[in-house]
Parts: structure tokens; sequence; C-alpha cells
């Protein structure tokens, strides 16, 4: 196996795209190499020592493509550090801070899959944290 990781997400308006771009860079800045692709861009996760996936929230869920994917995946992600995150406007809202423990409650159907090693609930702009990944 590589020392690859993948950052994979699904977008509604590309906000996600960013969050996972940011993520990507910043793995990669701790010495990682990492692989940064929309979720209908990858084929095979044998490739890679651990996975980060995330997601828009719609509707208080994950896309549906995100929901398919790690399901389609669940066996392998749950044999990798497998790591998640949610971009979410609720979070942008006036007190968004006081909602974080309802917008965590999006990830439980995610979490009944595979349980992820971190979590991480974002707005557009991600901002640099040590990953338990690299």
């Amino acid at each position: 196996m590589s020392n690859k990781i993948l950052v994979t997400y699904a977008t509604c308006t590309g906000s996600t795209r960013g969050v996972a771009e940011a993520i990507g860079k910043t793995l990669s800045e701790g010495g990682a190499e990492v692989d940064v692709l929309p979720m209908r861009d990858v084929k095979d996760l044998a490739p890679y020592r651990a996975v980060v996936v995330g997601s828009a929230i719609q509707g208080k869920l994950w896309l549906p493509e995100a929901m398919q994917f790690v399901q389609s995946h669940r066996l392998e992600l749950a044999r990798k550090p497998f790591a998640v995150f949610l971009v979410c406007m609720t979070l942008a809202m006036r007190n968004g801070e006081s909602y974080r423990h309802f917008v965590v409650d999006f990830l439980a159907p995610v979490r009944a899959l595979v349980k992820p090693i971190s979590e991480g609930l974002l707005l557009e702009h991600w901002t640099s944290a040590k990953s338990p990944l690299s």
C-alpha cells in the first residue's frame, strides 16, 4: 500500500471542493502525498492508506452521492484511517456555534456505516489543524 491519502468530496455549489482542497493542501504541507478528487472520479481505494470524505449538507443530510460512496466502500473504509467532514451554511448563521450540537447529528447516517477517526464541521473556509491522518 502506498503512503497516499485520498481527500474526496461531493458538492453542490463548489464550496465543498474548496474545503477539500484546503484539507489536501494542509496534509501535503505535513509531508503526505495527497489526491483531491470528486467522488465521481474515485473508482478504487486500494492505492490509499487513508481516506477523507466530505459532503455539502442539503436538507440536513449529506448529498446522496456522498452517502452512496460511503455505502459502496464501507468495508474498505473500515479497514483504513477514515475521516469525514461536512460543509454547512447553518454554522455561518448568526450564533452559528450554538447550532454545532445540532449539525453534528447530520453525520449520524455516515457513522452508522463506518466509524470515522475524525470529524469536521466546516464553513466554506477551513482553518489548518493537525490531522490525525498525517
